[in-house]
């Protein structure tokens, strides 16, 4: 441990209550909405206020919206200018996520970055333009966090569109993806009426399962934010199964420049 860390400590379980409007069409706490409860569990545990700079997430299983959520929170380790926590969220002692955060909580230099990729499917990319609107700012009149997830959501969406596939295709095919994990590093903010390119591909593949590689940058090249989202193959009776024929095949060819 540095000398400008201090010991780990514990604190207390917050209550933390989903709404309505966390929810998507499948009555589900959105995954972007999950930062948002993470944020409201930190500050309920009275830790210090900061900046989210980096997230890992694994999501466990649905949380209905109006529910109420127990959340663990642990401080890991915490510096002069940092604290990384871990959050622990249950629904009726059932596990509903869980996470690990890096908070900048003073000036200076806070950074992370994503693992190597080490077995890359070798996906090309899908591209993608995105306007910061204003509703989508914080208080420190950047983008927020979980509107850059649900940026990195739509992508993929987009992607399969592009590729052939849309929702309904799928549906009809008896296929759904759920998203399963997020590993979210954040770079410069994103501000009102920033132009940001969003660079989506597929890096991991496995028989039930997948891995997206998602960038955002700013116009001139700043990185505003990196992800790697972790999908599952579903049938539309919840059942783990293979994404159908073609359907991978279509999405590592990525889309034409043209």
């Amino acid at each position: 441990m540095s000398t400008d860390q201090r010991p780990i400590r514990s604190t207390a379980t917050v209550r933390v209550r989903s709404r309505w409007d966390d929810s998507d069409r499948y009555r589900h706490v959105n995954n972007a909405a999950y930062l948002a409860l993470i944020r409201a569990a930190h500050d309920r545990a009275g830790l210090a206020a900061g900046d989210l700079r980096a997230l890992e997430i694994t999501y466990r299983q649905p949380v209905p919206p109006e529910t109420m959520l127990d959340i663990d929170v642990t401080v890991l380790d915490e510096g002069e200018s940092h604290m990384r926590a871990a959050y622990a969220l249950r629904v009726d002692g059932r596990p509903a996520a869980d996470a690990m955060a890096l908070w900048r909580t003073a000036e200076g230099a806070v950074d992370d970055h994503l693992p190597p990729i080490h077995r890359d499917a070798g996906g090309r990319p899908f591209r993608f333009r995105q306007v910061v609107r204003s509703y989508e700012l914080g208080p420190d009149a950047a983008a927020r966090p979980q509107a850059i997830v649900q940026w990195i959501e739509h992508a993929v969406f987009r992607a399969a569109e592009r590729a052939g596939w849309r929702r309904e295709q799928m549906e009809e095919a008896g296929f759904l993806t759920l998203v399963v994990g997020h590993h979210l590093v954040l770079g410069e903010p994103a501000l009102d009426g920033d132009e940001l390119a969003v660079t989506s591909r597929l890096i991991e593949l496995r028989r039930v399962s997948g891995t997206w590689h998602h960038e955002v940058h700013r116009k001139g090249g700043a990185l505003v934010a990196a992800d790697r989202a972790r999908g599952a193959f579903l049938g539309l009776d919840g059942r783990v199964q293979p994404a159908p024929a073609g359907l991978l095949d279509d999405l590592l060819r990525g889309e034409s420049l043209d």
